[in-house]
């Protein structure tokens, strides 16, 4: 039995006092008006209705109880209605964690793109350059490096795809000169990312397949990536940075991309979206991921191709 179904019936009859005009009513036959009834009846053990071949009256017992029927059913509404309102005019709060060197750079029009749609919801931004569990957090959605995401329960969506390289300024080179192998960065000054051991290697691999892999001594580590892209911009020395970070400074020749006969290892970097499930995902959030999706896919659209070998080795 449908019990929610059996007491809108119940309440029907009690109203119109007849189970052939509660069945016209409803669009149904009297036969499962009269079930619904029955069958609430068997469960409650009690007889809600008298009844003669010309009325039907309600019981003491079915007095009291279409009046609790009514109270439920009216709060079942009201509730139904708060959470159609909430998918209809979205308010409320949405948590986002993301990348902080990227969101520096390509997130605020994202923001103010869904801020404009749905200006009842309130953003509540985290940025971090660390790993992040979402369900621990709290967050509804993340934007991210894939390596940052501690669970393993969550659905990716990549949003970027770039290759790190290893640049610095022109003005650094001129006074270090230029390395010519992997083993050549022993000499220069490094900015890297913190690491969690004491052992900083960048693993190469030349045109012909071979590897060859060098362990830095960092003069500088930053957890920050644009804070990295800047040191070298500032002639701090070498960094691996995203080559679609990097896309505008090596085309405007502050920085400059070495080693470009060699190919690191293990250096895809992946930006991607990232929120607990495809089920029962809220509006808010749903609205959010789809904005996200073509905001980013304009954008590869819109800016120029990645560079290729040749344009590095002319920026050179």
């Amino acid at each position: 039995m449908n019990l929610f179904q059996a007491m809108q019936v119940f309440i029907q009859v009690a109203e119109c006092r007849s189970f052939a005009q509660t069945a016209e009513r409803l669009r149904t036959s009297t036969s499962v008006v009269t079930r619904h009834v029955s069958s609430l009846e068997k469960h409650l053990g009690i007889r809600l209705f008298q009844r003669t071949t010309r009325k039907v009256v309600l019981t003491q017992a079915g007095v009291e109880y279409a009046e609790g029927c009514r109270d439920l059913l009216r709060q079942l509404a009201e509730v139904e209605s708060r959470a159609t309102t909430e998918q209809t005019e979205l308010r409320g709060e949405i948590r986002i964690v993301a990348l902080g060197s990227f969101s520096l750079l390509q997130l605020a029009p994202l923001f103010a793109v869904y801020r404009a749609r749905f200006p009842r919801v309130n953003l509540n931004i985290t940025l971090t350059e660390r790993r992040v569990d979402l369900l621990e957090g709290s967050f509804d959605v993340g934007i991210v490096s894939e390596w940052m995401v501690r669970s393993e329960t969550l659905i990716l969506r990549r949003l970027i795809s770039s290759v790190a390289i290893p640049a610095a300024s022109p003005d650094y080179f001129a006074q270090a000169g230029y390395p010519a192998t992997p083993a050549d960065l022993k000499r220069c000054r490094v900015i890297s990312a913190p690491t969690d051991s004491a052992q900083h290697a960048w693993a190469f691999v030349d045109r012909e397949g071979n590897e060859e892999s060098v362990t830095i001594q960092p003069s500088i580590t930053v957890n920050s990536l644009m804070m990295r892209m800047q040191l070298a911009l500032n002639g701090m020395g070498v960094a691996l940075i995203p080559s679609e970070l990097a896309v505008k400074a090596l085309r405007a020749k502050t920085l400059v991309h070495i080693l470009d006969g060699y190919s690191l290892l293990n250096a895809e970097v992946g930006v991607s979206l990232v929120y607990p499930s495809r089920d029962f995902v809220p509006r808010k959030v749903r609205e959010f991921i789809e904005i996200a999706v073509c905001h980013f896919d304009s954008m590869s659209v819109d800016e120029p191709a990645p560079i290729r070998r040749m344009d590095l080795q002319t920026a050179m």
